[in-house]
């Protein structure tokens, strides 16, 4: 008898599933923007023995910075703040700041040596994004599926 009300409790209970399909279209923005970001690195702060090898770095360090750039525009920063009081001063004071995100679609517009610095500008038509897959879907199509 038992075993008999188990059965029937779980045939009642999985009798109906629901199973849903959307299918989704990818939508530009009606207002799109052309961010711009700007990395620079100093050229003689870079490791190395030769000019060369501390341009090269320098290329690089400018170039990830460019990009951290418009990670911030695109994501936004986290912020952490941390401050300790003794009595009634400040006895230390910390901030973290940190950027996380995936850019795509960026072009490098200009690259050259400023100075003393290497300075790389980037450039992100918000545009492209669409294509690329990063902006929000709309459901096209929904389609529902009963099995009983």
């Amino acid at each position: 008898m038992r075993k008999l009300l188990m059965l029937i409790t779980v045939l009642l209970l999985s009798g109906c599933t629901h199973e849903q399909l959307v299918r989704y279209e990818l939508v530009a923005p009606n207002n799109a923007q052309v961010l711009q970001a700007t990395g620079y690195a100093p050229i003689a702060s870079q490791t190395g023995p030769s000019y060369e090898e501390k341009l090269m770095q320098a290329m690089e360090a400018s170039r990830l910075d460019a990009y951290r750039r418009l990670a911030e525009q695109l994501y936004g920063q986290q912020l952490r703040a941390y401050t300790r009081m003794t009595g009634e001063t400040t006895s230390r004071k910390t901030m973290d700041a940190k950027v996380q995100g995936v850019v795509r679609g960026a072009k490098v517009v200009n690259q050259s040596v400023q100075g003393e610095f290497y300075t790389t500008e980037l450039s992100l038509d918000t545009k492209v994004l669409a294509d690329l897959g990063s902006v929000e879907n709309k459901p096209v199509e929904t389609e529902n599926k009963w099995w009983y």
